[in-house]
């Protein structure tokens, strides 16, 4: 190739680069524009807005890398998968992004455009950005995102850090819950054998905060302990109050599980955001902490980096997960891994069903509300993995039920399309493992997920154990959405009286059905259980499930805009939010 071919494509590379960073800044000044919107809106308890802000904000990705594509038509046109002027690319992209602060997002929208342009299985080693190659943060975290809190009095110290989140909170009763807040503290410390005090607070400056959620994320430091620092707010119309205090980590992961939307948090610097939460919950992993502050893109360019170094770090082997095999989908897993892949048959057994259907049941319940009841799922295209950690039963099964999803190219095994999902144990397993004070709150847990789903608009259809999980935080969650669909499109109904006793005795309705009608009497041999001490204790809880009259009220309290969710902590006000419930 001669020098001014050379010089040709690396201008080429700057114009892209130039172009793909000019993209990727139109989105993400867009993205924070969306959240300092959603934060007005969050202070003045406006949830339902809130939520269509969510919306806004998960659909933008998509938006702008395809408004990217089509600048970069004319070029990609002149030059078709030309590797070497991708290679200009890749270079020139790294020096414009040289010294942001957001730097590792900034790569990760390069590596879409370019996965979209070559169409790439796998990664593209010469093209992508495939880690740090750089680290902005040798001079520790961004000033301005941390603050630490010092003073003699406790009280004082809580008044301070309440203080810090920005945009500043207007508080009804700053120095109110400041004392109530220094009590629960003396509580907890007193109950780990901690010295009555706390030597100083690190909290984060951006509020965390979603749909009748809203977080102070802070460090509390005591001698050489270090504990977190949760502080749950609710807006009223008289200002801002704290509504709860949480202290370990088993409650901060409740707080900030996948099974709830992800939060609102205007960060300049996410990394220092990631690495805080990270000292506070070290079970999750990098790539769950930046998807749990809605930079899910990026998060899931970390799951596909997690999931290439588990596998050069083990050695089992893929197996179909445990339990019934879905309808619609086929799961394999590795039993080493803590999530599972969850692929899309070709033939289903259930007839209404359609891929066109599924994939928009898994988008929905991607861009909406979770509310700790719905299994985060992220769709992966074209990942490649080695033939021989398929066992040859699963390889098999796998090609049988998906021939258009997978392949065996030589050595490897390439999935055109999959989900990756937190792996957890299906209730009808265990419900037969579990003891059975276990299983009980397992059964009841079941039926609050179920309540909590209808109480947002969201009807799970199919209502059988084997498609809720529990979770490695012992929660009960709805995994598969074959049959979900919004609670306002069904039609409750009672069973009409039969007319006859040749009615009584027919294997046929002797009433009219239509597609929306839904009957809860029908469902009590499918999810009453048979054990007299469970069925006991869901009826106990959940008898009004069926009944239509139950489903006919959430559907009005819907329609009056009463989002209610079960939230992941016991909060001082409950009159503030309305709680879901059977009763």
């Amino acid at each position: 190739m001669s020098a001014t071919g050379d010089q040709a494509r690396e201008n080429v590379g700057r114009s892209i680069a130039a172009l793909v960073h000019d993209g990727f800044d139109r989105f993400y000044g867009e993205f924070h524009r969306i959240t300092r919107d959603a934060r007005r809106k969050f202070d003045a308890g406006e949830w339902t807005l809130v939520h269509d802000l969510h919306h806004q904000r998960i659909d933008l990705y998509v938006r702008y890398v395809t408004q990217t594509l089509v600048t970069l038509r004319p070029t990609t046109r002149a030059y078709p998968q030309d590797l070497e002027v991708w290679q200009a690319a890749h270079r020139a992209y790294a020096e414009l992004t040289r010294g942001r602060v957001d730097f590792e997002v900034a790569e990760t929208f390069f590596n879409a455009i370019t996965r979209k342009i070559f169409q790439t299985v796998g990664v593209n080693r010469e093209i992508e950005f495939l880690e740090r190659e750089f680290d902005t943060r040798s001079g520790g975290p961004l000033p301005g995102q941390i603050h630490r809190v010092e003073a003699q009095d406790l009280v004082d110290m809580l008044c301070d850090a309440l203080k810090q989140a920005r945009p500043p909170i207007h508080w009804q009763d700053l120095r109110g819950d400041a004392a109530w807040l220094a009590e629960r503290v003396l509580e907890h410390a007193r109950a780990g054998g901690l010295p009555a005090r706390l030597d100083h607070v690190d909290v984060l400056r951006p509020l965390f905060f979603r749909a009748r959620e809203g977080y102070i994320v802070a460090r509390a430091h005591v001698g050489d302990a270090m504990f977190p620092l949760l502080i749950p707010i609710q807006p009223t119309p008289t200002g801002m109050v704290v509504d709860g205090a949480l202290f370990d980590e088993a409650s901060a992961l409740q707080v900030f599980s996948s099974t709830r939307s992800y939060f609102f948090v205007d960060v300049l610097r996410p990394a220092d955001v990631v690495d805080f939460l990270g000292s506070l919950m070290p079970q999750l992993t990098e790539s769950e902490l930046y998807i749990a502050i809605a930079h899910h893109r990026h998060g899931k360019t970390l799951i596909h980096r997690e999931l290439v170094a588990h596998l050069h770090e083990s050695s089992d082997q893929f197996i179909m997960a445990p339990g019934i095999a879905g309808l619609v989908m086929t799961v394999f897993t590795l039993p080493s891994y803590r999530n599972v892949f969850k692929v899309i048959r070709d033939r289903f057994d259930k007839p209404t069903a359609t891929r066109e259907g599924i994939l928009r049941s898994y988008r929905d319940v991607f861009r909406g509300r979770r509310v700790g009841r719905l299994a985060d799922t992220q769709e992966f295209e074209h990942l490649a993995f080695e033939r021989r950690r398929f066992t040859d039963a699963c390889l098999a099964e796998l090609l049988a039920k998906a021939p258009s999803s997978i392949r065996v190219e030589g050595d490897s095994v390439v999935v055109s399309h999959l989900y990756i999902e937190e792996k957890m144990t299906p209730l009808n397993i265990y419900l037969t493992q579990a003891s059975p004070e276990a299983a009980a709150r397992a059964i009841v847990d079941y039926g609050d997920a179920i309540a909590e789903l209808a109480a947002n608009d969201i009807f799970a259809g199919d209502l059988l154990w084997k498609n809720f999980g529990v979770t490695r935080h012992e929660r009960l969650v709805l995994y598969d959405y074959d049959e979900i669909s919004p609670l306002l499109e069904c039609n409750f109904r009672r069973i009409p009286k039969a007319r006859s006793y040749e009615d009584e005795l027919s294997d046929q309705p002797y009433y009219a059905v239509a597609d929306s009608d839904v009957f809860p009497e029908e469902w009590a041999p499918f999810i009453v259980p048979s054990d007299p001490a469970l069925r006991a204790a869901f009826l106990g809880a959940h008898a009004a499930l069926l009944t239509p009259e139950f489903w006919q009220q959430r559907q009005r309290q819907v329609i009056a805009g009463e989002l209610a969710i079960g939230l992941p902590y016991a909060p001082r006000f409950p009159a503030l939010q309305p709680e879901p419930t059977t009763a």
